[in-house]
């Protein structure tokens, strides 16, 4: 797999997100739509997002800690949920894309700080 950097300014600072490269193919795929965090407590945040149309048949997932750059294994998920628990206090980059057979589409990254 190919590592993606890709850097972003925000009205504070410049960042990298370190996520691995969605597969390409010659089937497009739709980015994930109308993300938003449900709910988040110590430790933990969940997300939702709008259900696929289009040949999706997956969701992919995956976190970045900003920081120390530790990543998570990549998620699959059928459904357009997910929560993750246990997390360390830190600032983490979410990243979402969905899969259509062989393709997948490019990622769309949200960023959130966890407390404990």
């Amino acid at each position: 797999m190919t590592k993606m950097i890709v850097f972003l300014m925000l009205a504070t600072a410049p960042f990298a997100l370190c996520f691995t490269k969605a597969a390409e193919g010659g089937q497009t795929c739709p980015e994930p739509a109308n993300l938003t965090i449900p709910s988040k407590s110590s430790g933990s945040i969940a997300f939702d997002w709008s259900d696929c149309t289009g040949g999706c048949n997956q969701y992919l997932v995956k976190y970045c800690r900003v920081g120390d750059d530790f990543q998570s294994q990549l998620f699959t998920a059928v459904r357009s949920e997910i929560s993750f628990s246990g997390l360390p206090a830190g600032t983490y980059d979410f990243s979402f894309a969905t899969g259509c057979g062989s393709a997948a589409s490019g990622w769309i990254v949200i960023e959130d700080s966890i407390s404990n």
